[in-house]
């Protein structure tokens, strides 16, 4: 799903946010959250072929091949438990998926079931294209029972559920155990502090010689702002989510620290990584990966390494604010369905049913339902184990994603890159550099709004 090519370092995070993205009898019911299984669906008993057939579309944005090929997969397993639904699918790639889908919202002919992102699915609330599914989830159509509520909350508005989330990541910064033994350092908790993350780099450096870590992106800024209370945006989405520079400055202050005590990577090396497979973590140059890594990024690492990784959360998120769980993908009814309960239908396939849990092997991210996981855990492979318990540390440890970002906010990250780089190469200092990005930010939101 990811195209190779050269990065700057302004750009790694389009890359790195990209997500990644045996069996019981294939009608298998998702046991409820007390372990007791649940009658299984009308549907997957022989009186369903008595019901009157229905055609079921789906759409679905795919970049790669095995995109497709897992899709399909659990469409087959679909069609084979509920054998009166046909499923016909259509994908696309890039833009063209969305570019197609505003074509059929014009003409109120979508899809039924629509596989939204959560950078777009605020937009197809607010033109009323999308069903709520509150009814579905209470009558167990769509079984969330034992769900945390952090899963589902991610596509409420308006006290009302538009989308099922199909997986989960999480940002991490990956760290390499053998070197924190040979350093004598203490691999981080939940509670490490960014003081403690500090000292830390600097005994990577005086005893091993290596560096660090990396410079921080935008990315590590919201988390940092999220871990004081603050956000990137205002809740109109029309300036930024915080008065106070103080917290730009101090973020920005501690890198420049680092950075001229030799602390973090320079700043040229990073220019050079041209993708996931390249930088300071994966050759080995550093004892930390923090370059905006996601949780499902963690087969890379280890490939790349040929060894065990660890995972942890940002130094500070011990008190739950700043650290979040992000949905991969949603999948959303059309409020133009002719079928909505064939399409709860899927969705609670799609989502719950262990035969395609076990197809899709985490490849849309991590499965969140406790029945979901614990039928899966036989065939979760080592790493696949070490990250679900990963995302249940983040799960414990965190707060609900910020709202998706304004349109403008491409936009708002050149300005933040633009400004990062003139501090770290130290033509401008990060109160200028504060004053600065606040003034440019704000006008583009404005503009936008």
């Amino acid at each position: 799903m990811r195209k190779s090519m050269k990065l700057k370092f302004t750009s790694t995070l389009l890359i790195l946010a990209a997500l990644a993205g045996c069996s019981q009898p294939a009608a298998t019911s998702t046991p409820a959250a007390g372990g007791k299984a649940a009658e299984p669906a009308a549907a997957s008993t022989p009186s369903a072929a008595k019901k009157d057939p229905v055609t079921l579309r789906i759409t679905y944005w795919a970049g790669s091949q095995l995109t497709v090929d897992k899709t399909n997969a659990v469409v087959e397993l679909f069609q084979k438990a509920y054998p009166h639904i046909k499923v016909e699918s259509e994908y696309y790639a890039g833009d063209a998926y969305w570019d197609k889908l505003n074509v059929q919202a014009a003409s109120n002919s979508m899809p039924d079931v629509v596989r939204m992102d959560y950078s777009k699915i605020t937009n197809y609330v607010n033109k009323n294209l999308l069903l709520p599914l509150d009814d579905y989830i209470q009558k167990k159509t769509i079984n969330m029972e034992g769900v945390n509520p952090i899963h589902i909350d991610g596509a409420k508005f308006n006290n009302k559920v538009y989308g099922i989330n199909i997986g989960n990541n999480a940002l991490v910064s990956f760290y390499d155990p053998d070197v924190f033994a040979k350093a004598g350092v203490t691999p981080p908790t939940p509670n490490y502090t960014w003081e403690q993350y500090e000292k830390d780099l600097r005994t990577f450096k005086d005893k091993l010689g290596i560096y660090g870590d990396t410079h921080m992106s935008q990315t590590h800024f919201a988390v940092w702002l999220r871990q004081q209370g603050k956000k990137m945006y205002n809740t109109a989405q029309d300036g930024l989510g915080y008065e106070d520079d103080k917290v730009f400055v101090d973020f920005f202050e501690q890198q420049l620290r680092w950075q001229k005590e030799g602390l973090i990577s320079p700043l040229g090396v990073e220019l050079e990584v041209r993708g996931l497979e390249d930088g300071p973590f994966p050759k080995g140059q550093a004892a930390y990966g923090s370059l905006s890594y996601w949780s499902n990024h963690v087969d890379i690492m280890e490939t790349q390494l040929k060894k065990k990784v660890g995972m942890a959360m940002y130094p500070g998120s011990g008190d739950g604010k700043g650290m979040y769980i992000k949905p991969s993908f949603f999948h959303s009814i059309a409020k133009s369905s002719k079928h909505p309960e064939e399409a709860a239908l899927f969705i609670e396939f799609f989502t719950n049913n262990i035969d395609a849990a076990k197809s899709l092997n985490a490849y849309f991210g991590m499965p969140y339902h406790p029945a979901v996981l614990e039928g899966m855990k036989s065939s979760f492979s080592d790493t696949q184990k070490r990250v679900a318990e990963y995302l249940a540390t983040v799960e414990k440890h965190s707060s609900l994603i910020d709202p998706p970002d304004p349109t403008a906010a491409v936009e708002v990250g050149k300005v933040f890159k633009n400004v990062s780089d003139e501090i770290f190469f130290e033509k401008t200092t990060p109160k200028q550099g504060a004053e600065k990005f606040r003034k440019e930010a704000n006008a583009i939101l404005a503009k936008k709004k």
